[in-house]
């Protein structure tokens, strides 16, 4: 495949963990395989949310573990004015409009956390203490074919409704900022979880307001633990190390049923890495349905 980029976008809140070891091998055996470009981008935008020497550690877990990428790491914090001037375009469009909802008086008005407009024709100035939401437009489905998961449709008014691009303390939205991102760095392809599925819907409204592109989106299981809790730094899931990159590397391929070889157990990373790109098989990994199978 032509022209193909991918990439793994890591938050540094923490060090990487085997829920993170699933995303980024998915979407590097993905690129690989497909010949294509894999890039590393650090998710630093909320600074309250990055912990010291993260950054560093968990680059040096993915060397640690044989992943290597093809640009210089793009760091998000480097980039606020490009994101102020994406919103500011926005708002001079009418796509975007100032809020002053708590999700307290959104839950009491709706009972729901899907926003309801209220604030669409309030005129509020776009001042520090208001967040600033996408404007739904329409409410045809929005779907598209996930590589992963087959053929996604939803309501966006009724599923995704105005979601905030920039936060009442001042820091740009999420989905913002992937989206920017992600057309920034000339991204094709995005390979990560299933709990990100919903925020895809959202990227590809961003992505179309900016740019005439749409992106390939596979969204892969979750590990979850005994407690069915996703893994995750949040959940003190423990973070990975280098001793263990053969058994978890492994582990992370039976995880996304490409049938490894008991083989590659004794092998160094150099033959596991490329017996799995040669033997990579998308089509293979199990669907949404599975998760609760894949429980470790």
């Amino acid at each position: 495949m032509q022209n193909y980029v991918g990439r793994f976008a890591p938050s540094p809140s923490g060090a990487l963990h085997f829920g993170s070891l699933i995303a980024a091998t998915a979407s590097y055996l993905d690129a690989r395989a497909n010949k294509g470009l894999w890039l590393v981008r650090i998710d630093d935008l909320d600074t309250p949310r990055v912990v010291q020497h993260a950054i560093p550690t968990l680059l040096q877990q993915l060397e640690d573990y044989g992943f290597h990428w093809d640009k210089a790491v793009f760091y998000q914090s480097q980039h606020p004015q490009r994101y102020e001037d994406a919103l500011q375009q926005l708002l001079s469009q009418q796509q975007a409009y100032p809020c002053d909802c708590s999700r307290k008086q959104l839950q009491q008005r709706t009972g729901s956390t899907v926003y309801d407009g209220f604030c669409r024709h309030k005129q509020l100035t776009a001042d520090r203490d208001h967040a600033i939401r996408y404007k739904i437009d329409g409410r045809q489905p929005l779907s598209y074919p996930d590589l992963i998961q087959g053929e996604q449709s939803i309501n966006p008014i009724t599923s995704l409704g105005d979601f905030i691009i920039k936060r009442r303390d001042g820091f740009i939205g999420y989905h913002l900022a992937c989206a920017l991102d992600d057309l920034e760095q000339g991204i094709t392809h995005v390979i990560r979880g299933y709990d990100l599925m919903g925020s895809s819907f959202a990227q590809q409204l961003i992505t179309h307001a900016f740019a005439a592109k749409t992106l390939a989106y596979g969204h892969h299981p979750i590990a979850v633990n005994n407690q069915q809790v996703k893994l995750s730094k949040s959940a003190a899931s423990p973070a990975i190390v280098k001793q263990d990159a053969i058994d978890n590397l492994f582990n992370v391929l039976k995880f996304l049923n490409q049938n490894p070889p008991a083989a590659l157990q004794t092998a160094n990373l150099d033959a596991l890495w490329q017996w799995a790109i040669a033997n990579w098989q998308r089509d293979r990994i199990p669907a949404k349905a599975e998760i609760g199978h894949l429980s470790l």
